[in-house]
This record gives C-alpha cells, structure tokens and sequence, in this order.
C-alpha cells in the first residue's frame, strides 16, 4: 500500500492541480502541502474531510487502509487554468449525496 503522501500527490498530480491551488482550497501554507506530501507533516481531520470531498474519496482510501477508488464518472466545466476547488468540491459532495438516495431508494 502506498504511503499517504505518496497517494495524495499521485491524486494532486492526475488531476493536474499544483500545490499552491491545493494549499489555497486547504487554507494552508503550500511549504505545508509538499511536508504533507513528503511524509514529514501529518494532517487533522478537518483537512482529511476537504481532501475526501476534493478527489471524491474515502477517508480509508487516502489513509492507506483501501485500494478502492475510482474518479468521479461526470464533467463540468472548469475554468483549467485556475479551478476553483471549492465548487469541484461541493459538485462531489452533490454527487455523493444522489448516490446515497439513489442507493436508499434501490433498498426499498
């Protein structure tokens, strides 16, 4: 299993995000990300939940504990040069939640 740096900048990388971008949607300095990403800085459960919500994942992926993760199968329109982050995040969470009643509503 990949450590959680490792896996965090293999996420940052494949969805072309740099530092900078991620230590502004984090509210962190970006010397903070790359000690996160390197191994040499550990992170609190508020920047764990922001990240999850970011790449649309599990808080057991990032942390190693699962291999399970597939991107986000829908598109939007981003300005690329400079996402904001924060409405990628919040589109995820929307998704999230339709998965959830979708799941409900199959249960019934």
């Amino acid at each position: 299993m990949e450590k959680i740096g490792v896996r965090l900048k293999k996420l940052r990388d494949e969805n072309e995000y740099t530092q900078e971008q991620i230590a502004n949607y984090l509210e962190i300095d970006q010397g903070q990300v790359s000690k996160i990403e390197k191994g040499d800085r550990s992170f609190n459960l508020s920047l764990l939940d922001k990240i999850c919500l970011l790449y649309n994942c599990s808080h057991e992926y990032i942390l190693g504990k699962s291999d399970e993760y597939s991107s986000p199968k829908f598109a939007f329109r981003l300005n690329t040069k400079n996402p904001n982050l924060e409405v990628v995040s919040k589109m995820n969470q929307i998704m999230a939640n339709l998965k959830f009643l979708r799941d409900l509503d199959s249960e019934e």
